[in-house]
Protein backbone atom coordinates (compact mmCIF):
# COMPACT_ATOMS: atom_id res chain seq x y z
CA UNK A 1 0.00 0.00 0.00
CA UNK A 2 1.42 3.35 -0.53
CA UNK A 3 0.61 6.02 2.24
CA UNK A 4 -0.83 9.45 1.51
CA UNK A 5 2.37 10.62 2.20
CA UNK A 6 5.63 11.72 0.25
CA UNK A 7 7.20 8.07 1.05
CA UNK A 8 6.04 4.89 -0.50
CA UNK A 9 5.57 2.55 3.28
CA UNK A 10 8.91 0.87 3.63
CA UNK A 11 10.84 3.55 1.50
CA UNK A 12 13.78 4.71 2.61
CA UNK A 13 16.44 1.97 2.89
CA UNK A 14 17.82 3.37 -0.20
CA UNK A 15 19.55 6.92 -0.22
CA UNK A 16 18.70 9.57 -2.11
CA UNK A 17 21.91 11.45 -1.52
CA UNK A 18 23.80 11.97 -4.84
CA UNK A 19 26.89 10.27 -3.18
CA UNK A 20 26.46 7.37 -0.79
CA UNK A 21 28.71 6.54 2.02
CA UNK A 22 29.52 3.19 3.00
CA UNK A 23 31.59 2.78 6.68
CA UNK A 24 35.13 1.66 5.87
CA UNK A 25 35.20 2.55 2.45
CA UNK A 26 35.35 5.23 -0.01
CA UNK A 27 33.15 7.58 -1.40
CA UNK A 28 31.57 5.85 -4.20
CA UNK A 29 28.63 7.34 -6.62
CA UNK A 30 25.20 5.67 -6.58
CA UNK A 31 24.81 2.92 -8.75
CA UNK A 32 21.71 2.31 -11.19
CA UNK A 33 21.38 -1.56 -9.92
CA UNK A 34 17.70 -2.02 -11.07
CA UNK A 35 17.86 0.08 -14.31
CA UNK A 36 20.95 -1.61 -15.50
CA UNK A 37 19.54 -4.86 -15.02
CA UNK A 38 15.93 -3.65 -16.57
CA UNK A 39 18.14 -2.67 -19.76
CA UNK A 40 20.09 -5.63 -20.08
CA UNK A 41 16.74 -7.67 -19.86
CA UNK A 42 15.36 -5.00 -22.01
CA UNK A 43 18.04 -5.35 -24.92
CA UNK A 44 17.42 -9.64 -24.50
CA UNK A 45 13.60 -9.34 -25.34
CA UNK A 46 13.90 -6.50 -27.86
CA UNK A 47 16.50 -8.69 -29.77
CA UNK A 48 14.32 -11.82 -29.85
CA UNK A 49 11.29 -9.68 -30.43
CA UNK A 50 13.26 -8.62 -33.80
CA UNK A 51 14.64 -12.39 -34.47
CA UNK A 52 10.91 -13.41 -33.91
CA UNK A 53 9.17 -10.85 -35.97
CA UNK A 54 11.67 -12.14 -39.06
CA UNK A 55 10.51 -15.45 -38.89
CA UNK A 56 6.78 -14.59 -38.60
CA UNK A 57 6.81 -11.96 -40.92
CA UNK A 58 8.82 -14.29 -43.76
CA UNK A 59 11.66 -11.48 -44.21
CA UNK A 60 9.53 -8.95 -45.92
CA UNK A 61 9.37 -5.38 -45.45
CA UNK A 62 7.67 -5.60 -42.26
CA UNK A 63 10.39 -6.59 -40.76
CA UNK A 64 12.46 -3.60 -42.11
CA UNK A 65 9.55 -1.41 -41.32
CA UNK A 66 9.81 -2.58 -37.50
CA UNK A 67 13.97 -1.67 -37.68
CA UNK A 68 12.95 1.56 -38.32
CA UNK A 69 10.41 1.75 -35.80
CA UNK A 70 12.79 0.28 -33.10
CA UNK A 71 15.13 3.35 -34.17
CA UNK A 72 12.69 5.67 -33.08
CA UNK A 73 11.88 3.63 -30.21
CA UNK A 74 15.53 3.66 -28.84
CA UNK A 75 15.87 7.42 -29.12
CA UNK A 76 12.09 7.70 -27.52
CA UNK A 77 13.96 5.70 -24.60
CA UNK A 78 16.67 7.94 -24.25
CA UNK A 79 14.93 10.78 -24.12
CA UNK A 80 12.31 9.43 -21.53
CA UNK A 81 15.28 8.04 -18.85
CA UNK A 82 18.07 10.55 -19.50
CA UNK A 83 16.40 13.74 -20.74
CA UNK A 84 13.17 14.46 -19.28
CA UNK A 85 12.93 14.24 -15.45
CA UNK A 86 9.83 12.96 -13.84
CA UNK A 87 8.54 16.09 -11.81
CA UNK A 88 8.16 16.98 -15.98
CA UNK A 89 5.06 14.61 -16.07
CA UNK A 90 4.14 15.90 -12.57
CA UNK A 91 4.22 19.25 -13.33
CA UNK A 92 2.38 19.07 -16.85
CA UNK A 93 0.13 15.60 -16.12
CA UNK A 94 -3.18 16.99 -17.01
CA UNK A 95 -1.64 18.86 -19.74
CA UNK A 96 -0.27 15.97 -21.26
CA UNK A 97 -3.69 13.49 -20.95
CA UNK A 98 -5.79 16.39 -22.13
CA UNK A 99 -3.48 16.82 -25.61
CA UNK A 100 -3.91 12.31 -25.88
CA UNK A 101 -7.59 12.98 -25.52
CA UNK A 102 -7.66 15.34 -28.25
CA UNK A 103 -5.74 13.11 -30.15
CA UNK A 104 -8.21 10.59 -29.93
CA UNK A 105 -11.09 12.74 -30.33
CA UNK A 106 -9.42 13.64 -33.87
CA UNK A 107 -9.07 9.72 -34.38
CA UNK A 108 -12.71 9.18 -33.95
CA UNK A 109 -13.39 12.67 -36.31
CA UNK A 110 -10.80 11.93 -38.94
CA UNK A 111 -8.96 9.35 -37.98
CA UNK A 112 -7.97 6.61 -40.87
CA UNK A 113 -10.30 3.53 -40.79
CA UNK A 114 -8.21 0.07 -41.24
CA UNK A 115 -9.92 -3.74 -40.98
CA UNK A 116 -13.41 -1.69 -39.74
CA UNK A 117 -11.15 0.11 -36.83
CA UNK A 118 -10.85 4.17 -36.83
CA UNK A 119 -7.59 4.04 -34.67
CA UNK A 120 -5.26 6.07 -36.24
CA UNK A 121 -4.00 9.48 -37.33
CA UNK A 122 -1.73 10.62 -39.76
CA UNK A 123 0.21 13.84 -39.63
CA UNK A 124 1.62 14.55 -42.69
CA UNK A 125 4.07 11.41 -43.16
CA UNK A 126 3.78 10.34 -39.63
CA UNK A 127 0.83 7.46 -38.72
CA UNK A 128 0.37 6.91 -35.58
CA UNK A 129 -1.90 5.54 -33.35
CA UNK A 130 -3.22 7.77 -30.20
CA UNK A 131 -4.84 5.28 -27.84
CA UNK A 132 -1.26 3.43 -27.44
CA UNK A 133 -0.10 6.54 -25.91
CA UNK A 134 -3.42 6.85 -23.91
CA UNK A 135 -1.67 4.17 -21.70
CA UNK A 136 1.24 6.44 -20.49
CA UNK A 137 -0.97 9.31 -20.32
CA UNK A 138 -3.60 6.96 -18.11
CA UNK A 139 -0.36 6.36 -15.76
CA UNK A 140 0.64 9.75 -15.63
CA UNK A 141 -2.81 11.40 -14.50
CA UNK A 142 -3.13 8.34 -11.72
CA UNK A 143 0.15 9.00 -10.41
CA UNK A 144 -0.69 13.18 -10.32
CA UNK A 145 -3.96 13.06 -8.68
CA UNK A 146 -2.60 10.41 -5.80
CA UNK A 147 0.27 13.01 -5.27
CA UNK A 148 -1.87 15.92 -4.85
CA UNK A 149 -4.93 14.28 -2.96
CA UNK A 150 -2.82 12.62 0.25
CA UNK A 151 -5.66 11.93 2.47
CA UNK A 152 -4.83 10.55 5.78
CA UNK A 153 -7.68 7.90 5.77
CA UNK A 154 -8.45 5.11 3.30
CA UNK A 155 -10.06 6.33 0.00
CA UNK A 156 -13.94 6.34 -0.68
CA UNK A 157 -16.02 6.53 -3.74
CA UNK A 158 -16.13 9.93 -3.57
CA UNK A 159 -12.96 10.33 -3.02
CA UNK A 160 -12.24 8.53 -6.13
CA UNK A 161 -14.92 9.57 -8.48
CA UNK A 162 -13.01 12.22 -9.83
CA UNK A 163 -10.27 10.30 -11.13
CA UNK A 164 -12.69 7.80 -13.16
CA UNK A 165 -14.30 10.86 -14.51
CA UNK A 166 -11.00 11.80 -16.06
CA UNK A 167 -10.36 8.47 -17.07
CA UNK A 168 -13.24 7.60 -18.27
CA UNK A 169 -13.19 10.44 -21.09
CA UNK A 170 -10.16 8.46 -22.74
CA UNK A 171 -11.82 5.14 -22.26
CA UNK A 172 -15.11 6.14 -23.55
CA UNK A 173 -13.38 7.52 -26.89
CA UNK A 174 -11.04 4.53 -27.17
CA UNK A 175 -14.05 1.93 -27.19
CA UNK A 176 -15.62 4.56 -30.16
CA UNK A 177 -13.00 3.75 -32.52
CA UNK A 178 -13.97 0.42 -31.80
CA UNK A 179 -10.86 -0.65 -29.52
CA UNK A 180 -12.31 -2.28 -26.77
CA UNK A 181 -8.44 -4.18 -25.92
CA UNK A 182 -6.71 -1.18 -25.58
CA UNK A 183 -9.57 0.87 -23.53
CA UNK A 184 -9.60 -2.48 -20.89
CA UNK A 185 -5.99 -2.25 -21.10
CA UNK A 186 -6.21 1.62 -19.85
CA UNK A 187 -8.51 0.49 -17.12
CA UNK A 188 -6.46 -2.36 -15.69
CA UNK A 189 -3.45 0.04 -15.85
CA UNK A 190 -5.04 2.17 -13.14
CA UNK A 191 -6.27 -1.06 -11.60
CA UNK A 192 -2.49 -2.06 -11.35
CA UNK A 193 -1.87 1.69 -9.70
CA UNK A 194 -5.30 1.25 -7.59
CA UNK A 195 -4.26 -2.14 -5.84
CA UNK A 196 -1.20 0.24 -4.19
CA UNK A 197 -3.82 2.91 -2.64
CA UNK A 198 -5.33 2.16 0.67
CA UNK A 199 -9.26 1.97 -0.66
CA UNK A 200 -11.97 1.51 1.81
CA UNK A 201 -13.33 -1.67 1.85
CA UNK A 202 -17.16 -0.29 1.72
CA UNK A 203 -15.82 1.25 -0.78
CA UNK A 204 -14.51 -2.03 -2.94
CA UNK A 205 -17.47 -3.84 -2.38
CA UNK A 206 -19.59 -1.42 -4.54
CA UNK A 207 -17.49 -1.40 -6.78
CA UNK A 208 -17.12 -5.07 -7.21
CA UNK A 209 -20.79 -4.87 -7.87
CA UNK A 210 -21.41 -1.57 -9.73
CA UNK A 211 -18.62 -3.36 -12.16
CA UNK A 212 -20.58 -6.68 -12.79
CA UNK A 213 -23.89 -4.50 -13.45
CA UNK A 214 -21.80 -2.83 -16.08
CA UNK A 215 -20.67 -6.28 -17.59
CA UNK A 216 -24.17 -7.25 -17.91
CA UNK A 217 -25.32 -3.81 -19.56
CA UNK A 218 -22.42 -3.87 -21.16
CA UNK A 219 -23.09 -7.61 -23.05
CA UNK A 220 -26.98 -6.34 -23.41
CA UNK A 221 -26.51 -3.02 -24.58
CA UNK A 222 -23.32 -2.03 -25.71
CA UNK A 223 -20.90 -4.53 -26.87
CA UNK A 224 -21.30 -5.89 -30.69
CA UNK A 225 -22.22 -9.31 -32.37
CA UNK A 226 -18.70 -9.72 -33.40
CA UNK A 227 -17.22 -9.16 -30.03
CA UNK A 228 -19.77 -11.33 -27.86
CA UNK A 229 -19.05 -14.03 -30.25
CA UNK A 230 -15.30 -13.21 -29.08
CA UNK A 231 -16.56 -14.30 -25.34
CA UNK A 232 -18.50 -17.33 -26.33
CA UNK A 233 -15.70 -18.83 -28.55
CA UNK A 234 -13.42 -18.60 -25.26
CA UNK A 235 -15.89 -20.94 -23.69
CA UNK A 236 -16.04 -23.07 -27.13
CA UNK A 237 -13.53 -22.40 -29.62
CA UNK A 238 -15.20 -24.70 -32.12
CA UNK A 239 -18.80 -23.20 -32.17
CA UNK A 240 -17.32 -21.12 -35.20
CA UNK A 241 -13.92 -22.85 -36.31
CA UNK A 242 -13.88 -21.32 -39.31
CA UNK A 243 -14.73 -17.79 -38.84
CA UNK A 244 -14.21 -15.97 -35.44
CA UNK A 245 -13.09 -19.55 -33.56
CA UNK A 246 -10.60 -19.53 -36.51
CA UNK A 247 -7.64 -17.42 -35.00
CA UNK A 248 -8.03 -19.18 -31.42
CA UNK A 249 -7.79 -23.26 -32.81
CA UNK A 250 -4.61 -22.21 -35.40
CA UNK A 251 -2.93 -20.41 -32.38
CA UNK A 252 -3.72 -23.92 -30.34
CA UNK A 253 -2.37 -25.78 -33.29
CA UNK A 254 1.06 -24.09 -33.52
CA UNK A 255 1.48 -23.95 -29.67
CA UNK A 256 1.10 -27.36 -29.22
CA UNK A 257 3.10 -28.38 -32.33
CA UNK A 258 6.20 -27.03 -30.55
CA UNK A 259 6.59 -29.17 -27.98
CA UNK A 260 9.35 -29.38 -25.59
CA UNK A 261 11.83 -28.12 -27.97
CA UNK A 262 10.02 -26.76 -30.51
CA UNK A 263 10.59 -27.15 -34.65
CA UNK A 264 13.45 -24.54 -35.02
CA UNK A 265 13.94 -20.83 -36.09
CA UNK A 266 11.59 -20.70 -39.68
CA UNK A 267 10.66 -24.22 -39.39
CA UNK A 268 7.17 -24.11 -37.75
CA UNK A 269 4.58 -24.75 -39.99
CA UNK A 270 1.70 -22.82 -39.02
CA UNK A 271 3.40 -19.99 -39.09
CA UNK A 272 5.57 -20.20 -42.64
CA UNK A 273 2.72 -21.72 -44.03
CA UNK A 274 0.57 -19.31 -43.43
CA UNK A 275 -2.11 -20.93 -41.87
CA UNK A 276 -2.04 -18.77 -38.11
CA UNK A 277 -3.59 -15.20 -38.57
CA UNK A 278 -2.10 -12.11 -37.30
CA UNK A 279 1.42 -14.19 -36.77
CA UNK A 280 3.21 -10.64 -36.65
CA UNK A 281 0.90 -8.80 -34.34
CA UNK A 282 -1.69 -10.40 -31.99
CA UNK A 283 -0.61 -13.87 -32.20
CA UNK A 284 2.89 -13.57 -32.53
CA UNK A 285 3.25 -15.42 -29.16
CA UNK A 286 2.23 -18.30 -30.82
CA UNK A 287 4.95 -17.98 -33.60
CA UNK A 288 7.59 -17.97 -30.49
CA UNK A 289 5.95 -21.34 -29.45
CA UNK A 290 6.28 -23.24 -32.19
CA UNK A 291 9.47 -22.42 -32.92
CA UNK A 292 11.12 -22.72 -29.44
CA UNK A 293 8.81 -25.07 -27.79
CA UNK A 294 8.13 -25.05 -24.23
CA UNK A 295 11.17 -24.93 -23.23
CA UNK A 296 12.16 -21.65 -24.87
CA UNK A 297 8.54 -19.99 -23.63
CA UNK A 298 9.85 -20.48 -20.05
CA UNK A 299 12.87 -18.43 -21.00
CA UNK A 300 10.76 -16.07 -22.17
CA UNK A 301 8.20 -15.66 -19.17
CA UNK A 302 11.71 -15.54 -16.66
CA UNK A 303 12.20 -12.68 -18.78
CA UNK A 304 9.57 -11.21 -18.62
CA UNK A 305 8.81 -11.72 -15.01
CA UNK A 306 11.91 -9.90 -14.23
CA UNK A 307 11.45 -7.27 -16.34
CA UNK A 308 8.02 -6.59 -14.30
CA UNK A 309 9.95 -7.41 -10.76
CA UNK A 310 12.60 -4.39 -11.75
CA UNK A 311 9.62 -1.63 -12.37
CA UNK A 312 8.29 -2.90 -9.20
CA UNK A 313 11.51 -2.80 -6.95
CA UNK A 314 11.89 0.99 -8.93
CA UNK A 315 8.78 1.80 -7.81
CA UNK A 316 9.73 0.72 -4.22
CA UNK A 317 12.42 3.32 -3.73
CA UNK A 318 10.65 6.11 -5.60
CA UNK A 319 11.38 9.29 -4.24
CA UNK A 320 7.66 10.52 -3.94
CA UNK A 321 4.38 9.04 -4.15
CA UNK A 322 4.11 10.10 -7.49
CA UNK A 323 7.26 8.57 -8.67
CA UNK A 324 6.14 5.50 -6.96
CA UNK A 325 2.73 5.09 -8.72
CA UNK A 326 4.43 6.15 -11.99
CA UNK A 327 6.34 3.17 -12.14
CA UNK A 328 3.80 1.19 -10.96
CA UNK A 329 1.65 2.42 -13.75
CA UNK A 330 4.74 2.08 -16.46
CA UNK A 331 5.29 -1.76 -15.14
CA UNK A 332 1.69 -1.79 -15.71
CA UNK A 333 1.37 -0.91 -19.16
CA UNK A 334 3.68 -4.29 -19.94
CA UNK A 335 2.28 -6.37 -17.51
CA UNK A 336 -1.44 -6.18 -18.56
CA UNK A 337 -0.13 -6.20 -22.11
CA UNK A 338 1.90 -9.40 -21.60
CA UNK A 339 -0.45 -11.19 -19.74
CA UNK A 340 -3.81 -10.26 -21.75
CA UNK A 341 -1.72 -11.43 -25.36
CA UNK A 342 -0.15 -14.65 -24.04
CA UNK A 343 -3.88 -15.68 -22.21
CA UNK A 344 -5.54 -14.59 -25.28
CA UNK A 345 -3.23 -16.87 -27.40
CA UNK A 346 -3.58 -19.65 -24.77
CA UNK A 347 -7.03 -19.51 -24.89
CA UNK A 348 -7.81 -17.96 -21.43
CA UNK A 349 -8.89 -14.74 -22.83
CA UNK A 350 -11.26 -13.39 -25.72
CA UNK A 351 -9.24 -12.50 -28.69
CA UNK A 352 -8.71 -8.45 -29.13
CA UNK A 353 -5.78 -6.46 -30.31
CA UNK A 354 -3.59 -6.19 -27.27
CA UNK A 355 0.36 -6.83 -28.77
CA UNK A 356 3.16 -8.37 -26.71
CA UNK A 357 5.61 -6.07 -25.65
CA UNK A 358 8.87 -5.69 -27.86
CA UNK A 359 7.23 -8.68 -30.27
CA UNK A 360 4.25 -7.58 -32.12
CA UNK A 361 5.02 -5.48 -35.31
CA UNK A 362 3.66 -1.69 -34.63
CA UNK A 363 5.72 1.79 -34.15
CA UNK A 364 3.44 3.40 -31.79
CA UNK A 365 3.28 -0.03 -29.42
CA UNK A 366 7.18 -0.09 -29.65
CA UNK A 367 7.69 3.36 -28.79
CA UNK A 368 5.23 3.23 -26.45
CA UNK A 369 6.86 0.05 -24.68
CA UNK A 370 10.54 1.43 -24.61
CA UNK A 371 9.37 4.79 -23.34
CA UNK A 372 7.83 3.19 -20.18
CA UNK A 373 10.97 1.66 -19.56
CA UNK A 374 12.66 4.84 -20.55
CA UNK A 375 10.35 6.28 -17.85
CA UNK A 376 11.60 3.99 -15.27
CA UNK A 377 14.97 4.28 -16.05
CA UNK A 378 14.32 8.07 -14.89
CA UNK A 379 12.52 7.43 -11.91
CA UNK A 380 15.57 5.58 -10.43
CA UNK A 381 17.82 8.24 -11.81
CA UNK A 382 14.99 10.77 -10.06
CA UNK A 383 15.56 9.22 -6.89
CA UNK A 384 19.07 8.75 -6.53
CA UNK A 385 19.37 12.56 -7.35
CA UNK A 386 21.14 12.34 -10.94
CA UNK A 387 18.67 14.88 -12.14
CA UNK A 388 19.83 17.30 -10.33
CA UNK A 389 23.85 17.20 -11.71
CA UNK A 390 23.83 19.91 -14.21
CA UNK A 391 24.88 19.15 -17.61
CA UNK A 392 27.59 20.79 -19.47
CA UNK A 393 25.03 23.52 -21.60
CA UNK A 394 23.92 24.28 -18.06
CA UNK A 395 27.25 24.92 -16.62
CA UNK A 396 28.50 26.92 -19.31
CA UNK A 397 25.39 28.65 -18.98
CA UNK A 398 25.78 29.21 -15.19
CA UNK A 399 29.39 30.48 -15.71
CA UNK A 400 28.66 32.68 -17.75
CA UNK A 401 26.16 34.28 -15.48
CA UNK A 402 28.73 34.40 -12.82
CA UNK A 403 30.92 36.01 -15.28
CA UNK A 404 28.92 39.10 -16.09
CA UNK A 405 28.00 39.26 -12.46
CA UNK A 406 32.30 39.86 -11.57
CA UNK A 407 33.04 43.82 -11.49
Amino acid sequence: MIEPKDQMVGVGAMAHAPVLLVPGQAIREPTLIWSKILMAVLFILISIGMVNLYSAASGTNLFWSQLKNLALACTAFYICGWIISPRFYNTYAYWIFGAVCVQLILVDIIGGISMGAQRWLKIGPIVFQPSELAKIAVSIVVAKYFYTSRLANPYTLRDLFPLAAVVGVAFVLIFAQPDLGTAGVCAMIMACQLSFIRINGKSLVLVAIGGFTVVLAAWFFILRDYQKLRVLNLINPDMDSSHTGYNALQSFIAIGSGKFLGKGFMAGTQTQLQFLPARHTDFIFAVFSEEHGFLGTTVLFVLFVTLIYMGIAIAKNGKDVFSSLLAVGMTGIIFVSFVINTAMVLGLFPVVGVPLPFFSYGGTAMIVFCSAMGILVSIERESLDLFRKASPFQRKAASGRQARRKP
